[in-house]
């Protein structure tokens, strides 16, 4: 058996299309369609393809999604998706095979960081990737909220994309800045038009309006990403202008009603950053019982480890200097287990330098799962280092606390529409 391991040629993408159709059924083809011939950030180096004896059988594609972190700088990031091969070609090693040389193709093109989505993830956890927590939410509206209750100014009126979307833009931009939030898609602009992203979810439905006249009139200053159910409504996306939190009222009023419009139970449910305004409103003004469920679907291998500490560099020195913590001092060194890795942060008055030898206070031996909760701010700090206990690593007071400036807890949410 003759395998080989390349880029499909242009001339070649439609049989990808059948090969890919082919390992995952006919549910995904249009999706498939769109993601090939509908996405800006797709390029044909993207894709890694087996060939045996001649034949295409195997494919993976390697997104480019860059991701904030803390809602202010940004990780290169590659998300692997299509991983599938031909029924008569699986237990093979084809996957395995392609996994590894889009693992080569990240480090070529400096992907601090990889996501991917999966049932399976024993199968990618041999190669570095660790489970990570994604945050779910819904509710049943129970009752619906008086329209006395929208705040004066505000409305809610269906969106406009072309109309709308430089706002919608800026309201998303400073809805990841004012929340910190980390791992959200760092989109290119012409990403909003793209027939992949929009059939996945990203395709703004209602606007939230300050202004003094009617609902066509005012600023933008909020918007959400609704779709029908059979029993309510989805959220694939929802975001605001943290100086407009009233708005997010209106917004509360608007998706109850219609959730229960045309019989419906009112169920409202979707992807959020946990604890996020809109859900916690959305249950106050319905009387609703709000449920937040945690999946593990999601999971992130750290491909350069210095490289993401360093892309946190600056975002570390301005906690310090916001917190007048100039007196702390310190070194720590990570070691990752899977890829085998090490990096050295050093603080000394509230500066960071962050190098790769292997001097420091203390050495804290990490699985990739233990890093990813401490940098994306999954888990606090002073819970976090009680899973070092076991490996001998006791941190102390003053250690603890300079990590917990280095490393604050925050939320992270990837939307609907970028998944890959």
């Amino acid at each position: 058996m003759s395998v080989v391991v390349r880029n499909p040629k242009p001339d070649e993408l439609t049989t990808v299309w059948e090969v890919l159709c082919g390992a995952f059924g006919e549910g995904p083809r249009e999706r498939f369609r769109r993601q090939i011939w509908e996405d800006s950030t797709f390029a044909i180096e993207q894709i890694r393809i087996a060939e045996v004896d001649g034949k295409i059988v195997s494919h993976v594609w390697v997104a480019e999604r860059p991701v904030f972190y803390r809602g202010q700088a940004v990780l290169p990031m590659g998300g692997i998706g299509g991983v599938g091969t031909l029924p008569d070609y699986r237990g093979q090693g084809l996957a395995t095979l392609l996994l590894e040389d889009a693992i080569a193709y990240m480090e070529r093109k400096e992907h601090a960081i990889s996501m991917l989505f999966t049932d399976i993830n024993p199968f990618y956890a041999r190669l570095g990737w660790a489970n990570f927590p994604e945050w779910r939410f819904q509710l049943e509206v129970q009752r619906l909220p008086d329209k006395s209750q929208v705040p004066e100014g505000y409305f809610v009126r269906p969106c406009e994309i072309d109309k709308d979307l430089p706002d919608l833009q800026a309201i998303y931009r400073k809805h990841v800045e004012k929340l910190q939030l980390s791992l959200c898609h760092a989109r290119p602009n012409n990403f909003w038009f793209d027939g992949h992203p929009q059939y996945l979810g990203l395709k703004p439905s209602h606007v939230v309006v300050k202004g003094q006249g009617t609902r066509d009139e005012g600023k933008a200053v909020g918007y959400v990403c609704a779709s029908a159910t059979e029993r309510g409504i989805r959220l694939s996306e929802f975001a605001y202008d943290p100086e407009h939190p009233q708005g997010l009222i209106a917004l509360a009023v608007a998706l109850a009603s219609e959730a229960k419009a045309e019989g419906k139970e009112g169920v409202i449910e979707g992807i959020t950053p946990f604890a996020h305004p809109l859900p916690q409103i959305l249950a106050e003004l319905t009387d609703a019982n709000l449920w937040h469920q945690v999946s593990e679907h999601m999971m992130l291998r750290v491909n350069n480890l210095l490289q993401c500490l360093e892309i946190a560099q600056t975002l570390m020195e301005k906690t310090l200097t916001e917190v007048g913590a100039k007196n702390l001092h310190g070194s720590f060194r990570f070691s990752l287990s899977k890829p085998e890795q090490s990096a050295v942060i050093e603080v000394q008055s509230g500066k960071v330098k962050v190098r790769d030898n292997d001097a420091a206070e203390v050495t804290i031996p990490v699985t990739p799962r233990e890093f990813c909760l401490l940098f994306f701010g999954a888990v606090s700090v002073w819970q976090w280092r009680h899973l070092l206990v076991r490996k001998g690593v006791v941190l102390n007071e003053t250690q603890t606390a300079l990590l917990s400036l280095l490393f604050p807890n925050h939320p992270t949410a990837y939307w609907g529409g970028d998944h890959f």
